[in-house]
């Protein structure tokens, strides 16, 4: 148990532990050494006003910082807290705001870029209606030759055609055919010619053509062309019909382009912020790319989630940003990829610079408000030095008021204070010399030092869980254990010193209910009390220590469940009560250590932890007697403390309990 300080003394205490231990009175004005001083009040109680003292045992160091410090710290915090927190949300606003206008412009751009791929293949479409604007050329085409002269002829007419009229103004047509059933016209750059050249009335294209109207195109596709090295070609084929008749098909006019011309039309496209564009095919086969990106495998681990529009990825735990477009005649996909970083990096180089400016007006502001603080707080300070040299115990100093404020009121109160106090001091100074001559008061002052020591006790046990339950946010718990608490505390306040043992193990059942909060299974309890022990009169709080030591030396020293048996008998005129545990026992050195204790007139350092115990015990003996008290028994497989009560004593033995007055 915790050994009690003089702090925790209700008024009343002092003046009594003074003449329980023999001390001198004090004179008036002199200081002992932990700095106090006595006197008595109107209503014959003593206080003791002191300015502090050392406890025994080992104590945390706590870093106390004064008013100022903490001032300046709590400003600090605010100012820095509040920089950051606007710093940070205008970063998430600004980048934002910035990623979605690079995807909004970069969705324009290659939709643009598509735009401009379909207007290119248009072009190829409008090259294919090139032979209807030459009647020459028409005639040749629906022309029947017969001689091998006339034969030659026609194909060197509509070769020039194609070679002049198509293919020298466009760089990327790399073959340009006209097919009739009876044979094949064509000028190529290139020294293979189509894959399909030998079975072309096959192939689906060249019946697809010569079933409709309209041009249609011919997806990307790889053929040779210059080589062993395949080239990625697309095509776009038409049906030629005779201007006379419509109903009459020439034939079709197919033009084979590489992509050079879509390379040229991407090449133009400019990306911010190291992007990266590419464009695929429906086969997924990459037409063109261009990556400025430090990942060079990024299409192929790309997902689409989407044919139109943007989304945001994860890629090697790096989150890009993706805009797709597709082309509904070619079927070609255009996709830019940015990466996240980039795109917020002049947004994280903004932040970093207001953050680093903040600071540098922070320090300048804390500097500037130090100075001020010195200047608003020095009376205040002033009165702070007054109340050190009153603590010495010199009431006579008075503080001089320099303002009409806050703090000016504190400097008038503090010098109405000191001035009352020494008053007091003064008037009651006889009063102490003759409380201390009170000799006939020596036991009782023994009894009641004792009593006030407990109560504060138990207090700070219990108010210290319902602070651990609140802190842990055990709401329920928490009024739990205040209702518990105040149903003690109005059974003790409620009761004189000697209370029915009923009314005892009602208390103790409430401290009990109070512990069990705490530890949960890890305690349980039994009451097996006989009812003609109930009515016995028996000092208040004399149980409940002793259920607090088993719970301090069973609960909190192990994690093994605790049972505490509380018995009460009546025995060749005793009142027996009995506190067993199950517990791990009490060491044989220690046991003997505490029994011999018990019965000796002073607390011995090493007895500080069963403070309660012997509190117990020497208010027993100083109400009945030396038979009465504590008996204590240990083994490995628990305590027992047993609480022994003579029914029967006389006025020799011990001491009445009743009210003393001075």
């Amino acid at each position: 148990m915790t050994p009690l300080t003089g702090s925790s003394l209700p008024p009343g205490t002092a003046g009594r532990r003074g003449a329980r231990t023999g001390q001198a009175p004090q004179p008036q004005g002199t200081v002992r050494n932990s700095r106090q001083y006595q006197c008595i009040i109107s209503s014959g109680k003593r206080i003791i006003v002191r300015e502090g003292f050392r406890m025994k045992g080992k104590h945390r160091t706590k870093l106390h910082l004064n008013f100022k410090t903490k001032l300046v710290l709590m400003i600090s915090l605010f100012n820095i807290s509040l920089v950051l927190c606007v710093s940070f949300f205008n970063y998430l606003w600004h980048s934002q705001q910035l990623t979605r206008q690079t995807i909004n412009q970069t969705q324009q751009i290659i939709e643009q870029t598509g735009v401009n791929i379909d207007n290119y293949i248009d072009e190829l479409y409008r090259l294919t209606l090139s032979p209807y604007y030459n009647d020459e050329i028409m005639e040749e085409i629906a022309s029947s030759p017969r001689t091998p002269e006339e034969i030659l002829t026609k194909k060197r007419t509509i070769e020039t055609f194609l070679s002049s009229v198509m293919t020298l103004p466009r760089d990327e047509v790399l073959r340009v055919y006209i097919l009739t059933d009876d044979d094949i016209y064509s000028y190529t750059r290139t020294p293979y010619q189509m894959e399909d050249y030998d079975s072309y009335k096959e192939a689906a294209w060249y019946k697809e053509a010569l079933s409709t109207n309209n041009p249609i195109y011919i997806p990307i596709h790889s053929e040779k062309a210059f080589g062993e090295r395949r080239t990625q070609i697309f095509s776009v084929a038409r049906r030629l019909r005779s201007k006379e008749n419509n109903n009459y098909i020439l034939g079709v006019i197919k033009v084979d382009a590489n992509y050079t011309g879509i390379k040229s039309i991407c090449d133009k496209v400019k990306l911010e912020n190291q992007g990266a564009l590419f464009v695929i095919n429906e086969n997924e086969e990459v037409v063109y790319a261009k990556n400025d990106l430090a990942d060079s495998s990024l299409l192929y681990e790309l997902a689409l989630q989407t044919k139109n529009g943007d989304f945001s990825c994860y890629i090697n735990r790096e989150k890009y940003i993706v805009n797709v477009t597709t082309l509904q005649e070619s079927g070609l996909r255009i996709i830019a990829i940015h990466s996240y970083n980039n795109l917020t990096s002049r947004a994280k180089a903004n932040l970093s610079r207001t953050v680093f400016l903040a600071f540098i007006c922070i320090v300048a502001s804390i500097g500037i408000f130090i100075l001020f603080i010195r200047r608003f707080l020095h009376p205040l300070y002033h009165i702070i030095d007054s109340m050190k040299i009153v603590q010495t115990g010199d009431l006579t100093v008075q503080v001089p008021i320099e303002q009409n404020d806050e703090i000016g009121y504190l400097a008038s109160s503090f010098n109405t204070m000191t001035s009352n106090l020494k008053n007091v001091i003064d008037r009651n100074s006889e009063l102490i010399k003759k409380v201390y001559e009170a000799r006939y008061l020596h036991k009782v002052s023994q009894y009641d030092a004792l009593c006030s020591q407990i109560k504060p006790h138990f207090l700070y046990n219990t108010l210290n869980t319902i602070s651990l339950l609140i802190k842990c946010g055990e709401s329920r718990d928490a009024i739990l254990c205040i209702e518990d608490l105040s149903r003690f505390l109005r059974g003790i306040m409620n009761t004189d010193k000697e209370i029915p043992l009923k009314e005892e193990l009602s208390l103790v059942s409430s401290y009990l209910n109070l512990q069990k909060i705490r530890y949960g299974d890890r305690l349980s309890y039994d009451l097996k009390i006989e009812k003609n022990t109930e009515p016995v009169l028996i000092p208040a709080l004399s149980l409940q220590p002793l259920a607090e030591n088993t719970i301090k030396h069973c609960c909190e020293a192990s994690r093994t469940p605790v049972a505490i048996t509380i018995t009460s008998v009546i025995q060749k005129d005793q009142l027996l009560i009995r506190v067993a545990d199950n517990g791990p026992g009490i060491p044989e050195a220690i046991l003997q250590r505490l029994i011999t204790g018990l019965d000796k007139e002073e607390e011995e350092n090493n007895l500080e932890a069963s403070i309660g115990l012997i509190n117990v015990h020497r208010r027993l003996r100083l109400r009945f007697g030396p038979a009465s008290g504590l008996q204590i028994t240990s083994c490995a497989e628990g305590t027992s403390v047993t609480l022994v009560i003579p029914l029967l004593i006389s006025k020799e033995e011990g001491i009445l309990c009743t009210e003393h007055l001075l």
